[in-house]
């Protein structure tokens, strides 16, 4: 794909973004019925594009290929992470949110809508992959980051996403097909993830304390590593490395998206008066109009 058509795809999803921001503004999407809504999303359509882009890949993706790739990119984030937030002078009581929000990505809402864009069914295909390994780690060594060691949320492991992730793997690894109107099924709901997942994030925005995001000097410094420092070191690092250029991508797009929407959610479970992770996801979505296009032009020009 070359790099107009990439940002083109990309100008599309952040219209849909904008639709739902107008929604939201216009009361035809309220907080309660956005919650809803990504709930629905969360549990329907994303399964479905998920299992469903596997079903559709005519190109033979390697889902074995594909989930050491994603092994191997989350110990990059978390290698990454811990070195950049001791590295920089930032304060000792800052550093486990912080690497928190470095490491995880928007994988999901996000990464699903730009990976098929940018890749079509294989690429998503592919990401399933990325959101298996991310659900377990975040739910075992994000918590015991950001709880300080107190507890794995092993309960949180059991959603559909996973399962959807797991079931892909097999139909990956043995070509299984399900049969032809059910398989119709799926790719008609997973259809349905990327318009509703941007709308869902443009509401979203809508209904955030913008102001307080773009006023507090840390969130920049978070999103600055995390949507350029990030992307552009594991650029450098996949680019030597003998990867698939598809996975190599998907590692550099995935390294270079806003911090994930789960940092807010664990973030106010143990620390439910600090509203860093919030808005570091508003501030995040909001640069990601100008940096992902930038890194993906990049990416495009080095892999």
């Amino acid at each position: 794909m070359n790099l107009q058509a990439v940002i083109s795809q990309l100008i599309a999803l952040f219209l849909m973004m904008l639709v739902g921001y107008i929604a939201a503004r216009a009361q035809l999407i309220t907080p309660q019925f956005r919650q809803k809504l990504s709930s629905l999303t969360l549990n329907t359509a994303a399964p479905c594009i998920i299992i469903s882009s596997v079903l559709e890949s005519e190109s033979g993706v390697n889902m074995a290929a594909a989930l050491g790739t994603g092994v191997l990119f989350f110990a990059l984030m978390i290698a990454l992470a811990a070195v950049l937030v001791r590295v920089l002078p930032i304060p000792r009581e800052q550093r486990a949110l912080d690497e928190l929000m470095l490491i995880f990505t928007n994988v999901g809402f996000m990464g699903i809508p730009v990976i098929q864009s940018l890749y079509g069914a294989a690429g998503v295909a592919m990401l399933s992959m990325f959101i298996l390994v991310f659900n377990l780690i975040f739910f075992s060594y994000g918590v015991l980051l950001i709880s300080g060691g107190l507890r794995l949320n092993l309960r949180a492991l059991a959603n559909a996403c996973i399962f959807a992730a797991l079931l892909a793997l097999v139909f990956g690894l043995t070509g299984w097909h399900l049969p032809g109107p059910v398989e119709t099924a799926l790719a008609a709901v997973g259809s349905m993830n990327t318009p509703l997942a941007m709308m869902i994030i443009g509401a979203s925005l809508a209904h955030s304390d913008l102001r307080a995001a773009l006023t507090n000097p840390r969130l920049y410094r978070v999103c600055l590593l995390r949507m350029l420092a990030m992307p552009l070191a594991m650029l450098g690092i996949v680019a030597l490395l003998p990867i698939d250029s598809v996975l190599a991508g998907i590692c550099v797009a995935l390294a270079a998206m806003p911090v994930a929407g789960n940092c807010a959610m664990i973030s106010d479970l143990y620390t439910p008066e600090d509203m860093t992770a919030s808005h570091a996801v508003i501030l995040s979505t909001l640069l990601s109009a100008v940096m992902l296009p930038l890194i993906c032009a990049l990416m495009l020009a080095v892999l």
